[in-house]
């Protein structure tokens, strides 16, 4: 399953849902916001009341138009009522760090090309030929120069 994720997508409930609900309704057009999963894919949202006394953290496995189906209390969180008007967010959370860490796309990398890197231009710019990412934790420059990833 792959984990999507978009700048910004915040909106807000069109009717009340409860504990045990599996789908959620957004206000007409702010669905288009988020996402639309495909099969294996998914995206988290964040649901807030106002005040932010109540949270909850689902996860969404499908989105048609402005209706959201989702799993109910992810990472950590248990699931709650929502009025009409509380808060629908894709936000940054730890469930997501720690998927993201289990694909080692966090790890060190070894960065190699087919030219020379150079300095140019009036700002310093770093230019930079097509490189090929492979494990590791130096890049090494064509010049014979090896830089060290951290």
């Amino acid at each position: 399953m792959s984990a999507l994720l978009t700048n910004n997508a915040t909106a807000t409930l069109s009717a009340g849902i409860n504990s045990s609900d599996t789908s959620l309704t957004v206000n007409t057009g702010q669905g288009a916001l988020f996402p639309n999963p495909g099969t294996g894919e998914y995206f988290y949202v964040t649901l807030s009341s106002p005040s932010g006394s109540i949270i909850e953290i689902v996860q969404v496995t499908a989105r048609s138009t402005d209706t959201f189906t989702i799993v109910r209390a992810q990472d950590g969180t248990t699931a709650q009522s929502f009025s009409t008007g509380d808060f629908v967010e894709l936000r940054p959370i730890a469930q997501l760090f720690r998927e993201k860490q289990d694909l080692n796309i966090w790890g060190e990398h070894e960065y190699t090309t087919s030219r020379d890197y150079f300095l140019s231009g009036s700002y310093n710019a770093l230019s930079l030929g097509p490189i090929t990412i492979d494990t590791g934790d130096t890049v090494t420059i064509n010049s014979g120069a090896t830089w060290r990833i951290i």
